[in-house]
């Protein structure tokens, strides 16, 4: 059985986002009102650090929590279906994650579409990293994090860093990962009434700003199509009932095909990138203790 706290945010989606049609509405509209909802969610501490910084030419911002070190970081890529979010707006979810691994967290603003349509966020991502190791990071002590899109940038950006040479970071989590952008997944239609946030035609929507009449199955577009031998350990979460289920399941099988070190947990009745809502949910604050437990197993 989910919380009440779940219960009641399942039935606030749905009422409020999915069933209004919010995210198919103009993009200008729709950033507007998830930075209006992002500036709702509470600081999570005074006590933590925000610095902005340029990484190689990318907008970022380091988030620490007390305590964190300079030895271990991650690098969050945010959600959005690649036309909106900001850094900004993760920054609870951020510090919780800083507190539970040690590690400052390098949160990406890169570009969005339908201004900067693929491939600039993978650009952006791979830009960040980097620029990271650059500064003398040891990759075997970097993570990768993301959710929904962001979820995607993890693995577009492990596919991108290995094919150019560059070490890989020692692990990665992807929650709820949007990896098919074709949207090729029974799921979809299975969980289409299930799912309490994404309605029909969002993600449709956003793929065709962001991939801007590239091939919806290239695979730093679409990871799922990319050949996965070498990627580091992989830990995936995802709900039960969203749409997005197959990207999962799918990839679960690529990665073990290729002998990637991977877990994909499914959480029954969790909506769409629930970690991020720990303020909010006893599951979002148990995977947040998850995830860091597997940062801590795989992250010298």
């Amino acid at each position: 059985m989910i919380s009440k706290e779940a219960t009641e945010l399942n039935r606030a989606f749905r009422q409020d986002m999915k069933d209004s049609g919010v995210f198919t509405q103009p993009t200008e509209e729709v950033r507007a009102n998830w930075d209006a909802f992002g500036d709702s969610i509470p600081e999570y501490s005074p006590d933590v650090t925000i610095e902005p910084v340029d990484a190689g030419g990318v907008g970022a911002e380091w988030v620490a929590a007390p305590g964190a070190g300079d030895k271990r970081i991650l690098l969050h890529f945010h959600g959005g279906g690649y036309a909106i979010g900001r850094p900004k707006s993760y920054r609870n979810y951020n510090a919780r994650m800083s507190e539970a691994t040690g590690a400052r967290i390098l949160a990406v603003d890169y570009r969005l579409a339908p201004e900067n349509p693929f491939p600039a966020a993978v650009d952006d991502t791979l830009c960040a990293y980097r620029w990271a190791l650059s500064q003398g990071h040891d990759p075997n002590n970097i993570g990768f994090m993301g959710e929904s899109a962001g979820g995607g940038l993890v693995f577009a950006t492990l596919l991108a860093a290995r094919d150019q040479g560059l070490p890989l970071p020692g692990a990665a989590v992807a929650i709820s990962p949007w990896i098919d952008l074709a949207n090729t997944g029974q799921s979809h239609i299975s969980n289409c009434e299930a799912d309490p946030l994404i309605g029909p035609g969002a993600l449709d929507n956003w793929a065709t700003l962001y991939l801007n009449g590239a091939d919806p199955k290239t695979p730093l577009a679409s990871p799922l199509y990319g050949d996965q031998t070498g990627l580091p350990p992989i830990y995936i979460l995802v709900g039960g009932t969203e749409v997005l289920l197959d990207d999962s399941r799918e990839m679960l099988k690529k990665l073990s095909t290729a002998s990637v070190n991977v877990t994909v947990e499914v959480a029954p009745e969790m909506p769409h990138i629930w970690p991020i809502f720990a303020y909010q949910l006893p599951e979002g604050r148990s995977a947040i203790q998850h995830m860091g437990a597997f940062f801590d197993q795989y992250l010298r």
